[in-house]
């Protein structure tokens, strides 16, 4: 390896970084900012150094698709061995992207965390995974998803360094805020932004395109460039519009016409069977019950789910009707239950419904509901980043993020297409 200077290879706000990891100061860095911020570069620095310095160690190296590792993570790391002068001393394959240090067949194995349990299967021949990274953070789903594959990977060696590199999501409420608040000792969190790195490294073009942006979009250029995140993102659906209280359900006779509505969404396979309770009051749609149950048999949902929410038996529930054998059931178990309309259109007429309330009140009792609400979006065109008018219904990492929502606009069924509107009737 030819003679290199810490200071060609690193910028200088990682230098303080840099030593931390020779000296083993802490087992996990994670290195937020915007674009141009050289987080992964320097990274991929790490791990290409760690490699040579130690011949046990190898590294594993995630994005949350298989899809996204050729055309990202490869050609980052490959980057870094061009900067090292190390290009004669590398190789590497595609299909199955993996880089090799040839003097001693160390690996560096890029995955995707499509299928998660496939994990347990990779395997290396010499020393053991000393390296972990995952890039694109904000795409995973939680903590629990980091957590799994560390305890699938982490294995066989004394010293282990895990790097989590991403830009800060545009959503206020995503995980990865809260995650930033628990106190871990062991794990140093560093913020880094284009102007903490030398001009000719990111190019005058880049410089000209961020303070362009700065200048026609101040917010957007605040988190792409800056890695600040949006205060109401517009992709988020309820973003701005719910509140989440721990309030006393007031009495029914000051409820807008004197009663509940109840929801139900009916779950399969991994997704749960839901029920909601609602009231309006104040020109605000408040929800102060959820029952979330997973693979409960029809003929158990009335006592398993329903009848975990008060004054379920009741009033009438309005539920998916994609079910009707379903619907029949739960009726024969004493509850007034009947079908929700649908039409063509009716998702987002039901949105928009929803977001006509002055706020969305949630009770703090209603954690999963709570979650769909930070996650429930519109699709974004991944090309111009445009938010199109298409809720996005796709699972992440097996989860998907309308059932309560879903529950909400069944439960309010007739009311989404009446004319007059809810607030031109009196109480």
């Amino acid at each position: 390896m030819k003679e290199l200077k810490l200071s060609e290879q690193i910028a200088p706000k990682f230098h303080n970084v840099h030593c931390d990891i020779a000296e083993e100061l802490y087992s996990d860095f994670w290195l937020k900012g915007g674009r141009g911020s050289t987080k992964s570069s320097f990274v991929a620095t790490q791990i290409m150094l760690g490699l040579i310095s130690d011949p046990k160690a190898n590294a594993i190296c995630f994005r949350k698709t298989a899809a996204s590792v050729g055309g990202s993570i490869l050609e980052e790391l490959l980057f870094a061995v061009d900067r090292l002068g190390l290009s004669d001393e590398f190789d590497y394959i595609k299909k199955p992207a993996i880089i090799t240090y040839l003097p001693t067949g160390q690996k560096i194995i890029l995955s995707g965390l499509d299928e998660p349990s496939k994990l347990k299967s990779i395997k290396i021949r010499k020393g053991y995974f000393k390296y972990l990274w995952f890039e694109e953070g904000e795409e995973y789903y939680g903590i629990e998803e980091i957590r799994s594959v560390r305890q699938s990977i982490l294995r066989g060696g004394d010293k282990f360094t895990t790097f989590f590199s991403f830009i800060p999501p545009r959503n206020p409420h995503h995980w990865l805020y809260k995650e930033l608040e628990y106190k871990n000792p062991d794990r140093l969190i560093h913020h880094s932004h284009y102007l903490d790195v030398p001009k000719h490294w990111v190019g005058s073009q880049f410089i000209k395109d961020a303070e362009r942006l700065k200048i026609n979009n101040p917010e957007a250029y605040d988190h792409e460039y800056g890695g600040i995140p949006l205060e109401n993102p517009e992709e988020i659906i309820f973003s701005g519009k719910y509140e989440v209280r721990d309030f006393e359900t007031p009495p029914v006779a000051q409820m807008h016409q004197c009663r509940f509505f109840f929801g139900a969404d009916w779950g399969f396979a991994n997704d749960p069977s839901v029920l909601l309770r609602m009231f309006i009051k104040d020109d605000c749609l408040w929800i102060d019950y959820e029952a979330y149950g997973y693979k409960i048999e029809i003929d158990q949902l009335g006592t398993q789910l329903f009848d975990k929410i008060p004054e379920s038996r009741r009033y009438p529930i309005k539920a998916d009707c994609s079910r009707p054998e379903t619907i029949s059931n739960v009726a024969r178990q004493g509850f007034n239950i009947s079908a929700a309309k649908k039409w063509t259109g009716c998702v987002i007429d039901g949105i928009e419904y929803l977001k006509s309330f002055c706020k969305i009140i949630i009770h703090t009792r209603c954690p999963k509901l709570l979650k769909e609400a930070e996650h429930y979006s519109y699709k974004i065109d991944k090309v111009t980043k445009q938010v199109l008018p298409e809720v996005n219904d796709k699972h992440i990492n097996g989860v998907k993020f309308d059932h309560g929502w879903d529950s909400a606009r069944y439960g309010l069924d007739g009311y989404i297409t009446s004319k007059p509107s809810i607030f031109d009737v009196p109480m």
